[in-house]
């Protein structure tokens, strides 16, 4: 590895894994594609996650990959933890010019549709929303990326869906899939039981908490997924896993996924209180006026990311009994009934 291609793009190899960084226009920063290479005398080449559907990512997947004189062309197999942007953005290109397979979570269709979806679910999305309080120009504003989205995201069928526990077939590197929802419906992370690495997509990122995004009904009076507790589900399945590196999508290796956890859930309780706190002082409030109160210098610049975190943790605190809601002119408001004390949303797991 040349010490220029490492500092510019971080392109690093561990073993048998390379990670290689592209660009997005997002805040999150890079996303870490990952290439597990070729048994010695095999051209078995596989490829987790891809970038965005941009030709600056293009451009930084085959840098990274001509550092190990390979390139796009010799990808055998294309594996999604999930159908984000930033993971599936070049699925497409990337099928086109290799011929590889592409194998993802059977779920993948329900985040590609959120994120392409017809002028019919944009209404019922949009009416659903004026319940909490939301009217339909903030629906506009919150989801406005969408026209953007469509020129970086070029989704394309699975060859292969995969569900939990099922295994990925690589020789001298089989990884176990292992179906961790909450941040989307289809996200997985890969287990390689062998050498205890794992490859965490979003699910567990060093350096911010995972977003659990609002799960919209899938047709008009439909139930919807309650996505932080999923997310929180998802993690204890990871808990008792016994890794010694884990791949994340953003941010560098780490190790330590239960520290992590019980950091994320601790600022996850911090967050409970604090609505609590809100709706203790104010009263009944629909989510956007709590969403206000909760993120009064920010709330109009992310209303995407506030609304899905508003809805997240106040779904925690009625799945455990702490608020309870009531309908007014069709508008829902929740009202404290308790505030929840340390320990009282995540018990221990045993592992």
């Amino acid at each position: 590895m040349s010490s220029a291609v490492e500092q510019s793009i971080g392109v690093k190899r561990f073993g048998r894994i390379v990670r290689i960084p592209t660009p997005t226009p997002f805040g999150v920063g890079d996303i870490n594609s990952y290439v597990i290479l070729p048994e010695p005398g095999s051209d078995e080449l596989v490829l987790i996650d891809t970038g965005v559907g941009t030709d600056e990512a293009w451009q930084y997947l085959q840098l990274g990959l001509k550092e190990y004189d390979y390139a796009i062309e010799d990808i055998t197999l294309l594996l999604l933890t999930h159908a984000h942007t930033d993971h599936f953005g070049q699925a497409s290109r990337i099928r086109e010019v290799s011929g590889c397979e592409i194998w993802g979570h059977k779920n993948v269709h329900l985040t590609v549709d959120g994120f392409l979806p017809s002028a019919e679910r944009i209404e019922e999305e949009k009416a659903f929303l004026q319940g909490f309080g939301f009217s339909a120009e903030m629906y506009d504003k919150a989801y406005d990326y969408r026209a953007y989205i469509g020129e970086i995201y070029k989704p394309c069928k699975l060859d292969r869906e995969f569900k939990d526990n099922d295994v990925v077939p690589i020789e001298g590197f089989d990884l176990k899939v292992i179906h961790t929802p909450g941040h989307c419906p289809e996200e997985v992370v890969f287990w390689q039981a062998e050498s205890r690495q794992m490859f965490s997509g979003d699910h567990l990122l060093p350096d911010v908490t995972p977003v659990c995004l609002l799960d919209f009904p899938q047709s008009p009076g439909g139930e919807r997924t309650h996505t932080l507790g999923q997310y929180y589900r998802s993690a204890d399945k990871v808990i008792p896993y016994d890794i010694k590196h884990i791949y994340p999508s953003h941010g560098d290796v780490f190790q330590d996924h239960r520290e992590l956890i019980a950091g994320y859930k601790l600022s996850t309780e911090r967050r409970l209180l604090k609505i609590s706190k809100i709706l203790e002082q104010h009263g009944s409030l629909t989510p956007f006026e709590v969403g206000q109160h909760l993120f009064p210098k920010v709330w109009e610049e992310q209303l995407y990311a506030v609304i899905s975190e508003v809805m997240g943790h106040l779904d925690l605190l009625l799945d455990e009994a702490f608020v309870t809601t009531r309908e007014v002119n069709g508008v829902i408001h929740y009202e404290l009934l308790r505030v929840p004390g340390p320990g009282a949303i995540f018990k221990p797991v045993s592992y």
